[in-house]
């Protein structure tokens, strides 16, 4: 396997994947900074693995670029700047093998929840809400901007797993090729329709947007989301590969990063957003619910329900509004 990553930093990544990752043949690295370049090269060196590790002073769009002809490219690419990684969106693409693995990171979170919706439009070409679920939009929104991206190029990525954490949100996707993959990526683009005044959102494709634009539960107007990425962020399989490496490893005692593969596989299969029980209650001038007993009395109700690894107090359901916030209302409070 070769893997690159256009932003070295100090290299520690780079060096971690010539360590610990099985089948690494070869790992090329770049920097602008002269300062990180001498020491992830020192580091490749103290690591004993110089031979694997290839260390550039070079900016990462032309890196990518470099390496976008056949037989250049690599299985793994790994875009984590400061900010946004829409710029290197297109040389990513390119530098990536078919059936490839890209990672994207992005930090400029402002942006991506609404609150400099002008920005996102430059850079992701999709218009964010402030809502409760927004960190769960903004991977929807990087997500969306990829798809887009590589469509032009007959590539169609496909999130394998995906989550929001901190001060950032971290996209994995495989590359496919061929029309009718890319045409299948593209219809799972849309916009994510959200009622300000009671909380119920709903996911429309662009078709059908403009007909969709008042709150089917309270009928006031809904705000728009979108263009984004409305597919699952996840995959079954992968998450569940992932949980077995992690339980039988070192990083086994890492029950934070545990606790989030779980919850994203579990979030697989759900509807759009999440509904925060603690928002909802205060909606309904009561007092807050257990989230245990909430899940409890959905589930009753025979809708499926699921956490969110977003929010501890966030849930994924497919029941609707009206019915979510007579469940909650009927739930009782430990006073």
């Amino acid at each position: 396997m070769t893997v690159c990553e256009p932003m070295c930093g100090t290299g520690v990544r780079g060096v971690r994947l010539a360590l610990e990752s099985p089948g690494v043949e070869r790992v090329v690295m770049g920097d602008m900074n002269p300062k990180a370049i001498k020491l992830a090269r020192e580091n490749a060196h103290i690591n004993g693995v110089s031979g694997v590790v290839n260390v550039r002073l070079m900016e990462a769009n032309l890196l990518l670029s470099i390496h976008s002809k056949p037989l250049s490219r690599f299985d793994y690419v790994d875009v984590d700047p400061y900010g946004s990684p829409a710029p290197y969106l297109d040389g990513a693409i390119r530098a990536c093998k078919r059936d490839g693995m890209l990672a994207l990171t992005a930090t400029d979170m402002a942006p991506l929840c609404g609150v400099n919706p002008r920005a996102c439009l430059r850079k992701y070409g999709g218009r964010p809400l402030r809502t409760g679920y927004c960190r769960e939009s903004a991977l929807r929104l990087v997500a969306g901007a990829l798809v887009t991206a590589a469509a032009v190029h007959e590539v169609s990525p496909r999130p394998v797993f995906s989550y929001a954490a901190d001060h950032y949100v971290r996209l994995y996707v495989k590359l496919g090729r061929g029309k009718k993959n890319v045409d299948r990526s593209l219809s799972e683009m849309g916009y994510i329709l959200h009622c300000f005044k009671c909380l119920n959102r709903k996911a429309v494709s662009s078709r059908s947007i403009f007909d969709s634009a008042v709150c089917g539960h309270c009928g006031s107007p809904m705000g728009a989301a979108g263009p984004m990425w409305l597919g699952d962020l996840a995959e079954d399989a992968f998450c569940d590969d992932m949980l077995t490496l992690s339980e039988r490893s070192a990083i086994s005692s890492n029950r934070r990063l545990i606790r989030i593969i779980q919850r994203v596989r579990g979030e697989i299969g759900f509807p759009q957003g999440f509904y925060s029980i603690d928002k909802i209650c205060s909606k309904l001038g009561t007092p807050s619910r257990a989230t245990g007993e909430v899940i409890s009395a959905i589930e009753e109700a025979g809708f499926r329900v699921a956490r969110t690894h977003v929010d501890d107090r966030g849930l994924k359901t497919d029941a609707p509004i009206g019915e979510l916030m007579d469940i909650i209302k009927s739930v009782k409070t430990d006073g």
